[in-house]
C-alpha cells in the first residue's frame, strides 16, 4: 500500500488534505473520482473535516 494525499482547495486559499493508502496513483484518482456530497473524515492532525464537494475549486493528488 502506498499513501497519498486528496488536497481539496476552497476559495480564500483555503486547503484541507485528506490522507488514503491505496494501491497506486490510480486508485487515488478513483477514489478522489468517487467522492460526491459531503466528505466527512479525521485529518492527520486529529481534526474532523465536513463539507460538500460543491464548495471545491480543485483537487490535487500528492504522494505522502
Amino acid at each position: 500500500m502506498s499513501k497519498f494525499k486528496i488536497n481539496y482547495f476552497f476559495e480564500k486559499d483555503f486547503e484541507v488534505s485528506r490522507p488514503i493508502e491505496v494501491e497506486n496513483i490510480s486508485e487515488a484518482i478513483q477514489d478522489a473520482k468517487d467522492q460526491e456530497g459531503l466528505i466527512e473524515f479525521t485529518g492527520e492532525d486529529d481534526v474532523f473535516y465536513k463539507f460538500d464537494t460543491k464548495d471545491i475549486k480543485l483537487v490535487t493528488i500528492t504522494k505522502a
